[in-house]
């Protein structure tokens, strides 16, 4: 008689195992999140400096949060 084996457990939408996304995928979902803060937080601070202005910096870095954010949701969790 041939004994059960226990099923892994399931890390994706609907309880089939093989869901879970290798772990390759959150480093890079990390990349995006954190160049886009970084990349849109330098362009402001970069605009505050030239125009010595103040608020750029902290626009730059919610628009830039907000960006990846976006892709990361268009490229993993959408598709």
């Amino acid at each position: 008689m041939e004994q059960e084996r226990p099923h892994k457990a399931s890390g994706g939408p609907g309880g089939t195992p093989g869901n879970t996304p290798p772990p390759g995928e959150a480093w890079t979902a990390l990349s995006h999140l954190l160049t886009g803060i970084l990349l849109f937080g330098g362009i402001g601070w970069a605009v505050d400096e030239l125009l010595d202005l103040r608020g750029f910096t902290v626009a730059g870095l919610l628009v830039g949060t907000a960006a990846s954010m976006y892709l990361i949701y268009v490229r993993y969790v959408k598709s």
